[in-house]
C-alpha cells in the first residue's frame, strides 16, 4: 500500500502528519481473492466502488455498462454534460447523468442511439471506455493474447496500447476474453495499475509516490517536497488551484482539467532583471568557472568515462563531434551543464509576450513571428466524422502545421504511422498552410534513428510538404525503452535522424524539452539544427516566457488551444524568425 502523507495547519506554526483512510473493515468474501489488496485500497481507501450492506463486496460479480460510466465519473469527476436527448434509453433512469458527462467526454459513445445502461459492460468495451477515459493515445495495434483474433476492431488499438503500458494483468491462459463480462475485482486491478495514489481532499500532500498520481479534489491540492516516479494526472473536475512546491515528476504531467498547476521550484533562484546590454540566460544560472576540469552531470544515462564507451553497430564517433565547452555551465537540477561553443542564447524577455483569448504573442521587436499548431490522430478522432477542417483551420489564423507521421512504441519499440497523417498532411497542404511533419523517436542506437527517418521519408515520398522534418525524442518514467540512454548515443540518434533528413531533401529540425535538451543532447553538436521547444503557459504565468537557456526556432507553449475545425485541445506554438 503506497503510503501518502497529509500536512494541514492546525494551529499557527503547527504542522501534523497523517495517512488519510477510510475504516480498514474487512469484507467478508475477499481474504483469500487475488485482488484482495487492490480492493481494499479501492473501495475502503477511496470509496470508488463500494461494498453492500451484507458485508460482501462480490468481487466476481459483472457491471452494467451504466454503473461503470457512474464509477468513471466518480473517479474523474467530469463537468460537461451531453443532451438529454443524446441517447433515446437514458432519460429518468439512475446512471443517466454519468452518462452524459462521458459522453460529453467522448468516452461514452454508446450504440445506433442508445446507451444500453442495462446491459453488462464486456472486458473490450470497459478498456476502451478506460483508455478514452484517461486519453491513452491508442496507436499501438500489437497483440499477443491467444484469443485476439476476438478483439473486436475498434477495441484493437485501445487493448495493445493499455497491454504494452502494463495497465492489463496477465492472464494465465495467455487470453484476452474480449466479450467476457467485466468483473468488479478486474475493474479494481486496471485503476490499481494505472494510479498509484488518489488525491480527494483538499490539502497539502508531501510522501515519495511509487507510480502515477490522479488529484480529483475539486478546490485542488499542493505537492510539496516529493518525487513522483509516474505521471501526475488532473482530473477534469479540478478547477481550484494545483501547486506543485520542490516536485520532481519523473514522467509526465498530463492535465484533463481547466487550470493549469503552478510550479515552484525554490531551488532554482530568480532571474535577475533583463539587462540594458547584454543577453540573459533565461530561467538558469550561468556561473563561470575555469574550463581545465569540466564536470559530468550524474544521470542514469551519463558516462562519468572521459573516454566515449561502445555500442553495438555504429558508433557515436562516427556520427558527430563533440562540441566545445566554454568557461560557463548552467545550474539544472542540482547539476552543472556545460555551455557550449557555436550556441545561442535565448533572447526572448519577459514582457515579451501577452495573451490575446487563448493565444500567446509576442510583442517584441527581435523576431516576426507566425503561429502554428501540431496534430495527430488524437485531434482526428476528437473531431466530427475523425476529419480535420482544415480550411476553418487556416481562417482560424493558423500559419503553419506539423503533422504526426508515426511512432516508435516508447515499451514495445514498435514503428506505427499515424492512421491520419495522409489525410492531415492533404488536407493542410490544401488550405494553404505550411505543412511540416514530426516523428515521435524511441531509437536507442544509431541504426534504429536511421529506420525512423527512412519510415518517414518513405511515406512522404509521394507528398509535398513545404515545412521541416521533426525528431521528437522523449523521455518518461524508467518504463520509457530510452530511459538511462547516454549523453553520446541519445546525441548520436537526433543528429543521425537529421542528417538523413537533410540527404533526402528536407529540412531537419529537433524536438527537445528541458531535460532532454540539457541531459541527453550535446547543445554545441545540435546547433546546426533548427529546434523546437516545450513549455506551456497559461495567462496567469509568473514567467510568461521560454525558460530554457538556448534560443529555440519554435515554441510550443501550450497543449490546450481551441481551433475552428479541430475537436478537442490541440498543441499551440510560435514560430521566431529573426528581424
Amino acid at each position: 500500500m503506497h503510503q501518502f502523507r497529509l500536512l494541514k495547519r492546525l494551529l499557527p506554526g503547527a504542522l501534523a502528519a497523517a495517512l488519510v483512510l477510510m475504516p480498514a473493515r474487512a469484507f467478508t468474501d475477499t481474504e483469500d481473492h487475488w485482488a484482495k489488496e487492490s480492493i481494499d485500497k479501492w473501495s475502503q481507501e477511496y470509496g470508488v466502488l463500494n461494498g453492500y450492506e451484507d458485508g460482501t463486496f462480490r468481487p466476481d460479480d459483472s457491471i452494467t455498462r451504466g454503473a461503470f460510466a457512474g464509477i468513471l465519473d466518480r473517479f474523474l469527476r467530469f463537468q460537461s454534460i451531453s443532451a438529454p436527448e443524446t441517447f433515446t434509453d437514458t432519460p429518468g433512469t439512475y446512471w443517466e447523468s454519468s452518462i452524459l458527462k462521458l459522453n460529453a467526454a467522448g468516452v461514452y459513445l454508446g450504440n445506433d442511439g442508445k446507451a444500453l445502461p442495462g446491459d453488462t459492460i464486456t472486458r473490450q468495451q470497459a478498456v476502451s471506455m478506460v483508455a478514452r477515459a484517461f486519453r491513452v493515445d491508442a496507436e499501438s495495434v500489437s497483440l499477443f493474447f491467444e484469443d485476439q483474433a476476438d478483439i473486436a476492431e475498434y477495441a484493437r488499438p485501445y487493448i495493445s496500447e493499455m497491454s504494452s503500458r502494463g495497465y492489463l494483468s496477465e492472464a494465465p491462459d495467455g487470453a484476452f476474453r474480449p466479450t467476457d463480462p467485466l468483473t468488479r475485482a478486474e475493474l479494481v486491478d486496471i485503476l490499481n495499475n494505472m494510479i498509484a495514489v488518489l488525491v480527494q481532499e483538499t490539502g497539502t500532500y508531501s510522501s515519495d509516490i511509487t507510480g502515477s498520481v490522479l488529484i480529483n479534489a475539486p478546490e485542488g491540492a499542493t505537492l510539496e517536497n516529493m518525487t513522483v516516479s509516474g505521471d501526475l494526472l488532473l482530473a477534469p473536475g479540478v478547477t481550484g488551484n494545483v501547486v506543485l512546491k520542490d516536485v520532481k515528476i519523473d514522467g509526465h504531467i498530463r492535465n484533463f482539467s481547466p487550470i493549469s498547476p503552478e510550479i515552484v521550484d525554490t531551488s532554482i533562484p530568480e532571474e535577475p532583471e533583463k539587462p540594458e546590454d547584454e543577453p540573459f540566460d533565461w530561467g538558469i544560472v550561468v556561473v563561470p568557472v575555469t574550463p581545465s576540469a569540466p564536470e559530468n552531470p550524474s544521470d542514469p544515462g551519463t558516462s562519468e568515462d572521459p573516454n566515449q564507451p561502445t555500442y553495438p553497430g555504429i558508433q557515436p564517433s562516427e556520427v558527430y563531434t563533440p562540441g566545445i565547452p566554454t568557461s560557463q555551465y548552467i545550474e539544472y537540477d542540482g547539476k552543472r551543464i556545460p555551455v557550449y561553443e557555436g550556441t545561442e542564447p535565448g533572447r526572448l524577455y519577459p514582457g515579451d509576450f501577452a495573451w490575446e483569448e487563448d493565444r500567446l504573442v509576442y510583442t517584441g521587436s527581435e523576431f516576426r513571428t507566425r503561429f502554428g499548431i501540431d496534430v495527430s490522430a488524437y485531434q482526428n478522432r476528437a473531431s466530427e466524422n475523425e476529419t480535420i477542417d482544415w480550411q476553418a483551420v487556416a481562417d482560424d489564423g493558423v500559419e503553419f502545421a506539423f503533422v504526426r507521421v508515426g511512432l516508435r512504441g516508447y515499451t514495445t519499440g514498435n514503428i506505427v504511422e499515424d492512421a491520419f497523417y495522409r489525410q492531415n498532411i492533404q488536407g493542410a497542404m490544401d488550405a494553404g498552410i505550411e505543412t511540416g511533419v514530426y516523428f515521435f523517436a524511441q531509437a536507442i542506437t544509431v541504426e534504429e534513428a536511421i529506420e525512423e527517418a527512412d519510415f518517414v521519408i518513405e511515406r512522404l515520398r509521394d507528398l509535398e510538404i513545404d515545412g521541416p522534418v521533426v525528431y521528437d525524442w522523449e523521455m518518461g518514467t524508467k518504463q520509457y525503452r530510452v530511459y538511462g540512454l547516454a549523453p553520446e548515443m541519445a546525441t548520436a540518434c537526433a543528429i543521425a535522424f537529421c542528417q538523413r533528413v537533410e540527404e533526402a531533401g528536407y529540412t531537419p529540425m529537433i524536438y527537445e524539452g528541458k531535460y532532454v535538451g540539457y541531459m541527453k543532447y550535446d547543445q554545441g553538436a545540435i546547433a546546426p539544427y533548427m529546434h523546437w521547444y516545450p513549455e506551456y503557459k497559461n495567462a496567469e504565468s509568473e514567467k510568461l516566457y521560454p525558460t530554457f537557456h538556448y534560443q529555440m526556432d519554435y515554441w510550443q507553449f501550450t497543449d490546450s488551444c481551441s481551433i475552428d475545425g479541430i475537436g478537442g485541445p490541440v498543441d499551440a506554438s510560435l514560430q521566431f524568425i529573426r528581424r
